[in-house]
């Protein structure tokens, strides 16, 4: 009966609470906004309502966040790759995963690093799993390792990095495909260049039209990165991820989280580790088939950033000082950004309802601008195998953030009982 109420009472104060945001944005956008100058001794006083500067504003933005990602997926990448030498680990947490096993596996074996060793790390009961990953072992450089700390993928690769004596571990999902080059080029970065840890972009596959919403998030997302990444700050995730034994003891390892990537970004950047990030090197990743999915899994992966900052808050990291500082700001930054996206949502929207159209227009604009060079590369990469009119739709994502974040702050408060939503994967 209580959970019950709680979850009435998390719905109810979503509605309350979105609705006020996207009155106080429309409102806000009403609101007039003088600029004064002087033109050659001509004085000049110009006023306009707050939603046509935001909306331009927020157009500048878009397309230079779009031109810096185009510029790194377009890119060469790293031209050092090394193709054998150091012992190198690739762990595969897999639970419920035996219909997507043979992507990740599959991929790696064929990879184009000689000294390469596939752990598939299962979970005690999961026995389909277990029987795949078991066929899958007959293959001489894959074996199958069970979880010593069941119950998380944190766990998982913890107790594999303890048992497993490599010079670079790489963690990947169970339904990744994985890029030949990868493994070479990742090994370089850590063996060659110095680096501590080495992070490749990762993509839904397209196969449909949720899947391509699900591909244009990730899409903005990336894209959002970039604007933070000058400060200093390069998000290295638990997949399509390579690091050095020596990193992950100085960050102590993954934590149990329902986001550990996310957690071990965070501890990456206050311990000051040298992340690699390599956004022209490019993995897939199965996506989300059903809204269901795509929702359940997006709040997921909210509540799981505001587990990590409540950890923040609380002093729960091992290192602190300024960094410590400004890992929490970012994380609290980046929920403070969806409520201000859905406010600006409904100040461009107003632009529409005032028969502004073509100013209605200019942000549209300049998210089409500012994805297409992706789209268009990942198109001709083969990881948008069938146009999607879905991709259309893609801004709508902006304001589904700020709701996304609402949802998720108002479930980890009133209803969260730390159960946590898995997709179903089918392998496509």
């Amino acid at each position: 009966m209580l959970g019950l109420a709680r979850n009435v009472a998390e719905r109810v104060a979503f509605l309350v609470v979105s609705a006020i945001v996207v009155v106080y944005g429309a409102y806000q956008g009403l609101q007039i906004e003088a600029v004064s100058f002087d033109v050659w001794g001509l004085f000049v006083r110009v006023a306009m309502i707050d939603a046509i500067p935001a909306a331009l504003v927020f157009a500048a933005i878009v397309v230079l966040s779009g031109a810096m990602l185009a510029r790194e997926v377009h890119g060469e990448g790293p031209e050092g790759r090394v193709r054998e030498g150091p012992r190198v680990a690739a762990l595969v947490p897999a639970f419920r995963d035996g219909d997507v096993l043979e992507e990740s596996v599959g991929t790696l074996v064929t990879s184009n690093y000689e000294d390469l060793e596939v752990a598939i790390l299962t979970e005690p009961g999961d026995r389909e799993t277990k029987a795949r990953a078991r066929e899958l072992a007959e293959h001489p450089d894959v074996q199958v390792l069970e979880n010593r700390y069941p119950g998380s993928k944190a766990g998982a690769i913890d107790d594999a990095v303890e048992r497993l004596d490599a010079d670079v571990f790489c963690a990947f999902d169970a339904d990744e495909r994985v890029d030949p080059a990868y493994v070479p080029t990742a090994v370089h970065a850590l063996t060659e260049d110095g680096r501590d840890v080495f992070q490749a972009r990762r993509v839904p596959r397209v196969s449909g039209p949720v899947e391509a919403l699900a591909y244009g998030e990730r899409l903005l997302f990336h894209a959002g990165h970039k604007l933070v990444e000058p400060l200093g700050f390069t998000y290295c995730r638990s997949s399509s991820v390579a690091f050095t034994p020596e990193a992950y003891e100085a960050v102590d390892g993954l934590d149990d989280m329902l986001t550990e990537d996310l957690d071990f970004a965070h501890e990456c950047f206050r311990a000051n580790l040298d992340v690699q990030q390599t956004r022209s090197l490019t993995n897939e990743m199965e996506a989300p088939h059903t809204l269901s999915d795509l929702w359940g899994q997006r709040k997921r992966w909210r509540m799981g950033h505001i587990e990590v900052l409540v950890k923040a808050l609380r002093g729960g990291f091992t290192h602190g000082g300024w960094r410590g500082a400004l890992s929490t700001c970012r994380l609290a930054t980046t929920l403070a950004a969806g409520l201000f996206l859905l406010a600006l949502a409904a100040k461009i929207l107003l632009l529409l309802v005032l028969d502004l159209e073509i100013l209605f227009l200019v942000p549209l604009a300049a998210i089409a601008l500012a994805t297409l060079p992706v789209v268009l590369a990942d198109r001709q990469a083969g990881h948008i195998p069938q146009a999607s009119p879905a991709i259309a739709l893609i801004p709508l994502i902006y304001p589904g953030f700020g709701l996304l974040n609402i949802r998720s702050l108002l479930a980890y408060g009133l209803s969260w009982d730390g159960e946590w939503y898995q997709v179903d994967k089918t392998g496509s």
